[in-house]
């Protein structure tokens, strides 16, 4: 099925490369390895999860102490250098974890 819209698109006729395509995706299809998925959406929701969960918790430390007017861009500008520091410092660790 891939091959017959490879053949049939427009883009691919004047392709020097077309015969190649095909092996290529089958490479690409059939290849072994370990799933990805789960490191994939930990890499993407890991850090929104923790700024979210500092944003909450410096919201909340603010709450008293800080016009409410300015809670919220204070909570965000305290979270944003405290969750780029504690994922760097996870990447550290597993970094290092790695080599031993």
């Amino acid at each position: 099925m891939v091959e017959k819209r490879m053949t049939q698109s427009k883009s691919c006729e004047d392709c020097g490369q077309g015969c190649h395509c095909k092996e290529a995706y089958e490479r690409f299809g059939s290849a072994e390895g370990p799933p990805i998925t789960r490191d994939v959406s930990l890499a993407f929701l890991l850090p929104i999860v923790v700024f979210v969960i500092f944003l909450g918790a410096f919201g909340w430390l603010l709450k008293g102490l800080v016009d409410p007017s300015y809670q919220a861009p204070l909570a965000a500008g305290m979270a944003l250098p405290a969750t780029a520091a504690l994922m760097l410092t996870m990447r550290f660790l597993m970094r290092w974890h790695r080599k031993k």
